[in-house]
């Protein structure tokens, strides 16, 4: 196991089978005892560190906001002093950066609707995502085997939700959707926890369902022109070594680090 295992309690009040809060984190019961919180495999890679192209656009975006409000500057610092008027040009970035989370949640979402063929009210902004998802079900033509299903690894102690398995020209893949400007290697360890979970899991059921042996990984980078293009990535022993590390370290952050500061 890769850290202290999530807490295994008596299920009372509980919900059953594989389940995911507003906060991402996740439960499981199969009605005699509970694992909780499980840590999702988002929160898990983030203590991979990319934030060197990060702090560069966010120093890009206040920038611009500098330029773009400058004839309104110097009455923020008179009327509301230096930090206040920092806080107004930085919070341009998180603005930034929230809308896109937000895009890319919903696109999700959609992509969902439209590959069980639900109806969907799609916004401008949305569009050209959706656009580039259809376009790419119809020059790949995958059948899909399950999509946004969670699954759970409780003997590694994570969980996630799976954008899709797919059968492609032959072959069961493991998807992961996109919309952000890039796509970074740290996919490979989303991917690889995701296709060595122990079991499918859905709210309400503590049956666990078989996780399809996938041969092929991929991002699927659906783009703003509305365009796509799906992304391979190899996810053998090693690279889920490389997840189970960053397991170890996100439960020291998460624990012994909180105490060898005396």
């Amino acid at each position: 196991m890769t850290a202290a295992p999530a807490l295994s309690l008596p299920a009372i009040m509980a919900p059953l089978g594989l389940s995911r809060d507003e906060d991402h984190r996740y439960s499981w019961s199969d009605g005699l005892t509970v694992r909780w919180p499980i840590p999702s495999v988002t929160s898990i890679i983030r203590v991979v560190d990319r934030s060197g192209p990060l702090v560069g656009w966010a120093k890009r975006v206040t920038a611009e906001a500098a330029l773009d409000w400058r004839a309104d500057l110097e009455n923020w610092v008179t009327q509301f002093g230096r930090d206040a008027a920092k806080s107004m040009l930085t919070a341009k970035a998180t603005a930034e950066r929230d809308a896109a989370a937000g895009l890319g949640s919903r696109v999700h979402a959609l992509a969902d609707d439209v590959a069980h063929g639900r109806p969907v009210s799609i916004a401008p902004a949305e569009a050209p995502y959706l656009a580039a998802y259809q376009r790419f079900l119809v020059e790949r033509r995958p059948r899909f085997l399950h999509s946004e299903r969670m699954v759970c690894n409780l003997a590694e102690d994570y969980a996630g939700t799976c954008d899709w398995f797919a059968e492609i020209d032959g072959e069961t893949w493991i998807g992961d959707n996109k919309t952000g400007k890039g796509v970074y290697a740290e996919t490979a360890l989303q991917l690889s926890a995701y296709a060595n979970a122990e079991f499918i899991g859905q709210g309400g059921d503590p049956k666990r369902y078989r996780v399809p042996r996938t041969t092929k990984a991929a991002a699927l980078h659906l783009k703003p022109d509305g365009t796509y293009k799906l992304i391979d990535f190899a996810i053998d022993g090693d690279t889920f070594a490389a997840f189970l590390a960053a397991r170890r370290i996100y439960g020291w952050l998460n624990g012994q680090a909180k105490e060898v500061m005396k």
